[in-house]
């Protein structure tokens, strides 16, 4: 509008309007082209978080090269703005905020504006608009919030399990509907749900990065599920002695997943002093692998105990290699191979594991 007022003001009277109106039309034109331009290629983001104890928040956008983090300062109601340009394949952004011990995240595309609102106190209940699939999950949550404001996983709500792979089944091609499998539904642990949920959807995702990750999580697992060989590893105990898989060849063997602040991995709980003392290592070996990666702890925690443990810890990575490997996410985890290197048990039960190494060797 301050174009047109200026153009008017200075026209001479000489000039007709009709040859001013294509000469106004063509600047207006060019302006909003280049603002438009502009938007195109920024993230925008505004909204309200009532019951903030901290106005300082930040916002974290995630790509497959980089973290990109900013600062954003909340007004007294709330109230907040943040502009990013563009980051070449972002996949999401988490905000934090209240010391950072409270997040939520969203998925930004360039040139929409995300609006977001909600109370600071109830993260799964923050609406977030903006975006195909900001909308998409902002309807599911419109579906669910009276359950989310129980602040129960779908594990534990029955209903809301039933909903949320309803509503995945309704919407096959949406990426929200992999979010959700990926939020709710996933575990490596159990990948049946998973694998389950993700056949449903439409192989025009199978690009999404979100699918991929699903896939490959469910590929490791079957790698060291039961009844799949043991999968490589190549290791040095606390003693300097290495180990592969092929160090137990012809005699059964254990691996027993532990740290030492974990309590309920102590030998005794898991019965692993009863069966090193019942069966000779000819037949039947035990490889602890232990998150510690002090070793001056170890031997300390292991003086005074009669078994001399075949136990590797953390140094180089090493146990943390091999809890990627044998896909591992909780304390304690056991896992019981046979002669050929065959996994015959994955467990966290120390009773379950003696019953099953006694019917080997009954």
């Amino acid at each position: 509008m301050q174009i047109l007022k200026k153009v008017r003001t200075f026209t001479p009277k000489c000039i007709k309007k009709s040859y001013l109106r294509p000469f106004i039309f063509n600047i207006i034109s060019v302006v909003l082209l280049l603002s438009s331009c502009g938007n195109n290629n920024l993230y925008k983001v505004e909204g309200e978080l009532s019951n903030l104890s901290d106005s300082v928040l930040y916002i974290a956008y995630e790509s497959p090269r980089e973290s990109v983090f900013d600062t954003i300062q909340a007004d007294s109601k709330g109230q907040f703005k943040n502009i990013h340009e563009e980051i070449e394949d972002l996949q999401s952004a988490t905000i934090f905020f209240d010391g950072k011990e409270k997040w939520f995240t969203f998925y930004p595309e360039a040139g929409k504006t995300v609006q977001i609102k909600g109370d600071a106190q109830s993260p799964k209940l923050i609406r977030v608009k903006g975006g195909r699939i900001n909308d998409k999950l902002n309807e599911y949550k419109n579906k669910v919030a009276s359950l989310l404001e129980k602040e129960l996983s779908a594990n534990d709500n029955l209903e809301l399990r039933r909903i949320t792979q309803d509503f995945i089944a309704k919407n096959p091609k949406e990426k929200a509907s992999a979010i959700l499998i990926s939020e709710y539904f996933s575990d490596p642990e159990n990948i049946a749900p998973t694998e389950e949920l993700l056949n449903i959807l439409s192989p025009e995702l199978a690009d999404f990065y979100i699918v991929k990750d699903l896939k490959n999580q469910i590929d490791k697992a079957k790698m060291s599920m039961v009844g799949a060989k043991a999968p490589a590893f190549n290791v040095k105990n606390i003693y300097g002695e290495t180990f592969t898989p092929d160090s137990f060849l012809n005699k059964h063997y254990i691996l027993a997943f532990t740290a030492l602040w974990c309590d309920l991995c102590q030998t005794e709980i898991l019965m692993l002093d009863q069966i090193s003392s019942e069966y000779s290592k000819d037949s039947l070996e035990i490889m602890m692998i232990s998150l510690d990666d002090s070793s001056e702890d170890v031997f300390e925690l292991l003086k005074g105990d009669s078994i001399q443990w075949n136990l590797v810890i953390d140094s180089a990575s090493q146990s943390i290699e091999l809890f990627d490997t044998y896909n591992v996410n909780s304390l304690p985890n056991c896992l019981l191979m046979d002669k050929e290197g065959v996994i015959k048990l994955r467990t966290t039960n120390g009773a379950e594991l003696k019953q099953a190494v006694d019917e080997i060797f009954k």
